[in-house]
């Protein structure tokens, strides 16, 4: 299809890249998949990556000769995996079977009890999640450069990633707000010109914390530049 000359649209377009942790069969950690131990790049590495990773087709420039207007930068964490220690679960549910054919005094202490090792484990696990988020968003700092310019540099936890599965509650770990609203916008657009480098790296000044750096896959950072892309009518 043909492009009209000198005739150029404006949308709503939001170009996003991950940093995967793969899971089976890779197996790897954290640490093991950064390809630089002291941080991580967005929109660098975008070859052998699916639309779920990334949207961009080539390496660190936006396609043909588009325009793009960033207007808010968001960080997208994904669950991480928790390992669940079901050793006080399964005797405790061994204890509830063998109580149901005894009186009704041990079947209900047994079950209380089935139903507080659950709790706990679930309890444990939420919080070893939390932990890993908190570990990455404290100890990293983001930083956006277009065109070797150093555009925003701040900790991770200036940018909420304004997505979960959650509106809040203790047993959920989120990167902010699941609101899309509930996000850093910039005071002033921030202009990539076609063919210009950009990239986002997320630094680890003082190392990668020792939970972080053990998750295993699969897991996800996302980083969003949203704003409007300009480009040829066709």
């Amino acid at each position: 299809m043909g492009k009209y000359q000198g005739v150029k649209e404006k949308l709503h377009y939001p170009v996003y890249d991950a940093f995967l942790v793969p899971g089976e069969p890779e197996g790897k950690t954290f640490m093991e998949s950064m390809t630089d131990p002291r941080m991580v790049r967005f929109f660098v590495d975008v070859q052998n990556k699916t639309r779920l990773e990334t949207n961009l087709q080539s390496s660190g420039v936006l396609p043909s000769l588009n325009t793009f207007e960033a207007r808010a930068m968001r960080v997208v964490v994904s669950p991480s995996p928790v390992e669940v220690e079901s050793n006080k679960i399964q005797e405790a549910a061994k204890n509830y079977c063998r109580a149901t054919s005894n009186s009704t005094a041990d079947n209900e202490e047994a079950r209380q009890t089935l139903i507080n090792e659950v709790q706990a484990e679930c309890d444990r696990t939420c919080a070893g999640a939390s932990l890993i988020l908190s570990e990455l968003i404290y100890n990293s700092v983001t930083t956006l450069l277009v065109g070797e310019k150093i555009m925003i540099e701040m900790p991770t936890w200036f940018f909420p990633g304004g997505a979960g599965v959650h509106p809040g509650s203790g047993k959920i770990s989120n990167h902010g707000e699941p609101d899309p609203m509930a996000t850093f916008r910039f005071a002033e657009p921030v202009t990539i010109e076609p063919q210009q480098n950009f990239r986002v790296e997320m630094l680890f000044p003082q190392g990668v914390p020792k939970k972080l750096a053990q998750v295993t896959g699969a897991f996800r950072i996302w980083v969003v530049l949203d704003g409007y892309l300009t480009r040829d009518v066709q």
